[in-house]
């Protein structure tokens, strides 16, 4: 997901502290790590996907939220952002590579 400043990672994988976005490797990509341990809601509930939304300073309309279950994507859809729901490690690659070559491409030209 992400805005014009940037993007965030909504993870609800862990209640320990969570690593920011250059020990993930999304560096350029997110901004900010949205660990629902913390948030207290969880997906799908409709609350994290705009706690996201906010936190990145982005309408939920320019948010692109990507996920691997599908109930989490439908839940994106009806709060306003684009959603993908993928099934296989490359499918991700595949829609996320052009977002991680911009990065590359602007972190070497500065």
């Amino acid at each position: 997901m992400g805005g014009a400043a940037g993007g965030g990672v909504v993870s609800d994988a862990t209640t320990r502290p969570e690593p920011g976005p250059d020990r993930q490797g999304l560096s350029g990509v997110a901004d900010a790590v949205i660990n629902t341990a913390r948030t207290g809601v969880a997906k799908p509930d409709p609350r994290v996907y705009r706690i996201a939304a906010e936190r990145v300073g982005a309408a939920p309309g320019r948010c692109l939220f990507v996920d691997d279950t599908g109930a989490n994507a439908a839940a994106a859809r009806r709060e306003g952002m684009t959603a993908l729901h993928y099934r296989r490690p490359e499918d991700l690659r595949a829609v996320l590579a052009p977002l991680l070559d911009a990065a590359g491409s602007r972190a070497r030209q500065t």
